[in-house]
């Protein structure tokens, strides 16, 4: 059985490394062959070269410009299709325990999307990413173990996973087809997993596989004015793509709940707040958009 493992890297030399060297550390059946896909998304420094050269034996992918996150992994998906049986995303700041991959694979069976509990690199047993379920009332998942401690549970069936580290089989990309390139950044793994649950495929969150995220406080990491408009679109998007019978509520909910949270970040982030303007950007490219097509 063949897997690839498929990371995207924006200017990232140090946690990239530690990615790959964790992903040759997987302890997998001897009859698999885990591959390992490299994508620099415009980059343009030396560091990817860099890299290139210090790990020969992986493959990379050097784009010339940003193409986000799901059209850069599409790209990835689509080189290695025809050779591979799994397709492992991974962020670059994130890493595996020896044994994720092989529980992942023995909890998928080649039918349902699997993740891992993804951890804090620097509160290693504190839980940034778990099993999510997707609210009605908010409009997005939310999920019920984050910042709590790290346990060891039964596998059970979620209604989201984060893309961070996430398995999917061949077999459901062919059925589900490709991410959305409409997202540019942030809420592809949503989408995704909405899809897969309106056509019954199984979506599974296995707290023995490990993982852990180089990421920080919230506050902190998601106030940048790029981050905000695309977090604006993807949220909006998601609405009218996936509940478009809900959409004045999601209208509402974003204005009047959804906003005003988003903006109290920024504040105390002590962010500029003409980044408030990006936020609401964001969501007016997202309102304008008609005829989304619910693959």
């Amino acid at each position: 059985m063949n897997i690839t493992a498929i990371i995207l890297n924006y200017r990232n030399y140090h946690d990239i490394k530690k990615c790959i060297f964790s992903l040759e550390s997987q302890k997998i059946d001897i009859n698999d062959a885990l591959h390992i896909l490299i994508i620099d998304n415009g980059s343009q420094d030396e560091n990817t070269k860099k890299l290139q050269q210090e790990f020969p034996r992986h493959q990379f992918i050097f784009n010339s410009t940003n193409l986000g996150f799901a059209k850069a992994v599409n790209q990835g998906i689509r080189l290695t299709q025809n050779q591979s049986d799994y397709f492992l995303l991974v962020n670059n700041d994130a890493e595996l325990a020896p044994e994720c991959l092989s529980t992942l694979i023995a909890n998928s069976n080649h039918s349902a999307i699997t993740g891992p509990a993804i951890c804090y690199k620097d509160k290693p047993e504190k839980i940034w990413q778990s099993g999510g379920v997707f609210s009605k009332l908010r409009l997005n998942a939310i999920n019920p173990l984050k910042n709590k401690p790290y346990k060891k549970e039964s596998p059970q069936k979620v209604d989201f996973l984060s893309g961070c580290v996430l398995l999917l089989p061949k077999k459901i990309i062919l059925e589900l087809g490709l991410f959305d390139e409409n997202l540019f950044f942030y809420g592809e793994d949503l989408d995704y997993c909405l899809r897969a649950k309106s056509h019954g495929i199984d979506i599974n969150y296995c707290a023995e596989a490990r993982s852990w995220h180089n990421i920080k406080d919230i506050v902190g990491s998601r106030t940048s004015a790029f981050v905000l408009e695309n977090l604006a679109f993807s949220y909006i998007y998601i609405i009218k793509k996936h509940f478009s019978y809900l959409k004045l509520y999601g209208y509402f909910f974003f204005v009047f709940a959804y906003s005003p949270f988003r903006l109290y970040q920024i504040i105390k982030g002590h962010n500029r707040i003409k980044n408030i303007y990006f936020w609401f950007k964001g969501a007016y490219r997202a309102f304008k958009i008609k005829n989304i097509t619910l693959s």
